[in-house]
């Protein structure tokens, strides 16, 4: 039956979008369970890290492998247009997440984990790579899902999703224009790549000396001295706070926890924070101020999560488990940040973890962490430099996150 129209088209489409369920489009298949020896050779193999993946998938990006007879195969086949959906995960909101196979010249196999969806009719499958995707989709996907420890869709389920489709021109036409956008977003996702490479390259050359600042008259600075972060460093360690003392109620004290701490940046949401209530004029060397560096001590990125304090941030409270660098005027703390969030810092952490359980570093570790120390004015140079690199990377990553917000809007506008 027909029914409704997207608030944003294109013109010379006026016909209504019919109503229909991914079952009209398409039929279900689980994939392959082989032994787990069978894995590692054979023929290409997708599994839910490439159903998750940002790209379409292509036989190229596939890195999974698995032997399989070719009986097997051709029963397991993905196809150019097919859609693949992930079948089953720890969390509601993860279950059902699809993406689509993209290669012409070359055909791949599916994992148990994966539903295949293969079209019994024609469509676009970059506009379904979409439509997959909206909010009201999504939505009524995951509210399929069944489960307790962990969630699954089936088959039947993913036949009964309902979709409003419009005709197949009007479907190419918006595949084609948000293949443009999503052009776009590879372009700048490639050069925000691109610059963390050159910026990974400098770091190299300038903390290994190759490349070295002269003066402000042209002389040289002296030479460097390797010293422990703790010999220049007030290194302290977050004060233990119980659970009593721990509200959701926002305070003047937001709580700086190791889970706001994210590769270079602090993160806030409603999950994420905490605030703290039992603080007294004892506790103050325990507040955060304004270029303050924060360590997360124990986790699966342990090493990675560093970041800055900025005047957002500055009268966080620090806890156990984050540890916080601070200098004096006489050397540049942006140099140390950018020691500790270079790979040198994460190999040594992965040296020092002996850990057999959740990795993690401890405060003696971070402090004999050593570091070549030049002159307090060539610290500076090497951190302007480094930090202009910082502020041209996070520009591009902007415009990724401006961009993906504008085609998130387009994706409600443009669909039923």
């Amino acid at each position: 039956m027909s029914v409704i129209a997207p608030n944003l088209r294109f013109s010379g489409f006026s016909q209504r979008w019919q109503k229909k369920t991914l079952g009209d489009f398409m039929t279900f298949k689980n994939g392959v369970n082989a032994d787990k020896s069978m894995y590692g050779s054979g023929r290409k193999f997708i599994n839910v890290l490439d159903v998750i993946a940002p790209a379409p998938i292509t036989h190229d990006r596939i890195i999974g492998s698995v032997t399989v007879s070719d009986k097997e195969f051709a029963k397991n086949e993905v196809q150019y247009g097919d859609i693949l959906f992930q079948r089953s995960s720890e969390t509601r909101v993860e279950v059902g997440q699809s993406n689509v196979y993209l290669d012409k010249d070359k055909t791949a196999t599916f994992g148990g984990f994966v539903i295949r969806g293969h079209a019994t009719t024609e469509f676009d499958p970059m506009f379904f790579h979409a439509l997959l995707k909206t909010d009201k989709v999504r939505d009524d996907m995951t509210s399929r899902s069944g489960g307790s420890t962990r969630y699954n869709i089936g088959q039947d389920s993913l036949a009964s999703v309902p979709v409003h489709v419009p005709s197949l021109p009007e479907q190419q036409k918006i595949a084609a224009f948000l293949g443009a956008v999503d052009a776009r977003l590879a372009a700048l996702a490639a050069r925000q790549a691109a610059l963390g490479r050159f910026k990974a390259g400098l770091m190299q050359k300038l903390f290994s000396q190759q490349l070295r600042f002269t003066r402000e008259d042209g002389g040289a600075f002296p030479d460097w001295q390797e010293k422990r972060l703790g010999d220049f460093c007030n290194v302290l360690s977050g004060h233990p706070v119980s659970g009593e003392d721990i509200l959701e109620i926002e305070t003047d004290f937001r709580l700086l926890r190791g889970a706001n701490i994210s590769e270079g940046s602090i993160r806030h949401s409603k999950e994420l924070d905490r605030f703290f209530g039992g603080f007294n004029s004892r506790l103050a060397r325990f507040i955060l101020k304004v270029g303050d560096v924060v360590i997360g001590m124990d986790g699966s990125k342990v090493g990675k999560n560093v970041a800055t304090i900025d005047q957002q941030d500055a009268g966080s409270f620090l806890i156990q488990r984050v540890t916080r660098l601070r200098t004096d005027q006489k050397n540049d703390l942006r140099y140390v940040y950018h020691h500790v969030t270079s790979p040198r810092f994460r190999q040594y952490v992965d040296v020092v973890n002996t850990s057999s359980g959740i990795p993690h570093i401890s405060l003696k570790q971070i402090r004999d962490f050593e570091i070549p120390m030049p002159h307090p004015d060539e610290q500076q140079k090497i951190a302007s430099a480094l930090s202009a690199m910082d502020a041209k990377i996070q520009a591009v990553a902007e415009q990724v996150t401006k961009l993906q917000t504008f085609k998130k809007g387009l994706l409600q506008q443009m669909f039923v």
